[in-house]
């Protein structure tokens, strides 16, 4: 089984070494190239072609939110997390809308990162808890009319808790061939196509909640 390849980008010399050191001490992931600028960032997402790039989008110098798009153009199949300070609920969903996989806080633990990176190599969507906490922090958000059943949000739900499609079965008693339907239903009934995009049409619709 080949390794993750991971690219870290971080403008701070001892964040950026501290995230190698935690992710290099995990089986099936592999650091194999760091920047500190867009300009090597850019360069070695082309050159390197890793599977996932971690990357602080709130810092000086580095790649801005709007421009993931080419970093993701450049990268192939390069899956992007933010990694960063700020959970604004505005530059969380930004970085989302522009292409991000998963979005986490340099104050999370060490497997919730981990899971994270893991996620993101995959494909699926992933915000760590705070993040969570932000963007669902709108009580008084108004229900908004939707073709989805109780059954399906809770699928959602899950999803955005970075639960992945065999976790999700195993938690509903069902099998993944199962959760497999529901979320191509969802994805139908909601008028989307990738299922990168399940979680930010959730958060603008309102359908889910922050347990």
């Amino acid at each position: 089984m080949s390794s993750t390849k991971v690219l870290v980008a971080d403008a701070n010399l001892l964040i950026r070494k501290g995230i190698i050191a935690l992710l290099q001490q995990q089986e099936g992931l592999e650091v194999i190239a760091e920047a500190e600028s867009e300009e090597e960032l850019l360069q070695l997402v082309q050159t390197q072609q890793p599977d996932v790039v971690l990357l602080d989008c709130n810092q000086p110098g580095l790649l801005e939110l709007a421009k993931i798009a080419t970093l993701k153009s450049l990268g192939g199949k390069t899956n992007l997390l933010i990694i960063t300070d700020d959970c604004g609920k505005d530059t969380v969903m930004e970085a989302l809308k522009a292409g991000a996989t998963g979005y986490v806080l340099k104050v999370c633990g060490e497997q919730e990162i981990v899971n994270a990176v893991r996620a993101t190599a995959r494909g699926e969507r992933f915000m760590c808890s705070q993040v969570l906490e932000s963007v669902f922090a709108e009580p008084n958000k108004p229900q908004v009319e939707h073709p989805l059943t109780a059954r399906e949000i809770e699928i959602i739900q899950l999803i955005a808790e970075g639960k992945s499609t065999m976790e999700i079965a195993e938690k509903l008693f069902l099998s993944h061939h199962t959760i497999n339907s529901h979320r191509k239903n969802i994805l139908r009934k909601l008028g989307i196509k990738s299922p990168a995009e399940l979680v930010v049409k959730a958060l603008d619709l309102g359908i889910v909640k922050l347990r």
